[in-house]
């Protein structure tokens, strides 16, 4: 089962756990950051090195940054159905999820 830690009012963090639910993959998510701490904790710091939320761990393979897992997770469970085939129309999604990620996430944490 995978795993994601990181708390769930982080917006990086309901990314991540939206497109495990859009995808129907079963998950267990571990509250870490925020008011929970845990972030400089050694454990934590080898799986994260910059310390920062989310982080998955599917297996012995683990992943950080959210648009990063989004991908793996869309790649990996959903073939076909959060991406489109062609290759214009996948990266027209790309960047926006980028987008994202640069121009609208420090607005909204800041209103």
């Amino acid at each position: 089962m995978l795993t994601i830690w990181g708390r769930k009012n982080s917006s990086n963090v309901k990314k991540v756990l939206w497109c495990l639910e859009e995808l129907n993959v079963p998950y267990q998510q571990i509250d870490v950051g925020g008011k929970f701490g845990k972030l400089d904790e050694p454990n934590y710091l080898h799986m994260n090195p910059n310390g920062v939320i989310p982080c998955l761990q599917d297996g012995d393979f683990i992943l950080w940054e959210s648009n990063v897992i989004v991908r793996y997770l869309a790649e990996k469970f959903g073939k076909n159905t959060l991406y489109p085939n062609d290759i214009k129309e996948k990266y027209n999604i790309e960047k926006w999820m980028d987008w994202t990620g640069c121009n609208l996430f420090f607005p909204l944490n800041n209103s």
